[in-house]
């Protein structure tokens, strides 16, 4: 169980350098004008949709795991790490677009 709760640490690790790099992007959005200002804020206010989203999913997932891990932890082990991997894949795909996006 120890090795989960790393895991899931990672994640919500992520997750806040996410929303720490959205709010990099309000603060250089709010020194641009005219429609460059707008598309930035759009672009800023669908980011924050996709974190505030990502951030559920993980807490719903998370709470359903710990009450199936409880249950039939040996069996889905496997299975477990493989879904951690790619969602750990996901955010950090995330996490480079934002980058990409402050340059």
């Amino acid at each position: 169980m120890e090795k989960k709760s790393s895991g899931f640490d990672e994640i919500e690790k992520m997750l806040q350098e996410v929303g720490s790099k959205i709010e990099t992007l309000i603060q250089k959005g709010t020194k641009a004008t005219g429609e460059a200002s707008e598309e930035i804020e759009k672009k800023i206010k669908d980011l924050h949709l996709n974190k505030e989203k990502l951030e559920k999913e993980f807490k719903d997932k998370k709470s359903k795991f710990e009450d199936k891990y409880q249950n039939k932890s040996s069996s889905a082990k496997p299975f477990l790490d493989d879904s951690i991997s790619h969602f750990k894949q996901g955010v950090k795909s995330l996490v480079h677009a934002i980058n990409e996006m402050l340059k």
